[in-house]
């Protein structure tokens, strides 16, 4: 049996609800209205249309977190369903190769500061002891 968006929505905030409801001190989730005529509004009419709507959602989310700015300049409401999952999962993809660079990075500038600070430590080492001027002009009977 296929749900309406409906059932859907409502399933959806029971289980949200239940969720919460195992640990309320520390957990915290939003709800998606019931209100079918604001789905209405912006063109989600069935499961798929929802579906769709979410994955739009994702894809803009996901293009925000790896470029600093919301997709400009394309229409994502063309892509066919699939190209959209094919773009998200690319996109994905694209984040996790960037966190593993970035990591790899933060690994090599660890180690160069690690270098760099070996290399400071030596030079302080070979420098000599400062010359305590008063206590080097000093005679007995003068100051």
């Amino acid at each position: 049996m296929t749900k309406t968006l409906a059932q859907y929505l409502r399933d959806r905030n029971a289980a949200t609800e239940a969720w919460v409801a195992e640990d309320p001190t520390n957990r915290w989730a939003g709800m998606y209205t019931e209100d079918l005529a604001h789905w209405a509004e912006i063109g989600v009419l069935t499961m798929r249309d929802l579906m769709r709507y979410e994955m739009e959602n994702q894809y803009s989310d996901l293009h925000k977190d790896a470029y600093g700015f919301r997709p400009r300049d394309i229409n994502i409401s063309e892509w066919s369903y699939e190209e959209l999952v094919e773009e998200t999962d690319r996109m994905f993809r694209h984040m996790e190769s960037q966190a593993e660079a970035d990591a790899q990075w933060e690994i090599q500038e660890a180690a160069y500061r690690a270098e760099q600070e070996a290399e400071h430590e030596a030079w302080l080492a070979e420098q000599p002891e400062p010359i305590d001027y008063v206590a080097a002009n000093y005679q007995e009977g003068w100051l």
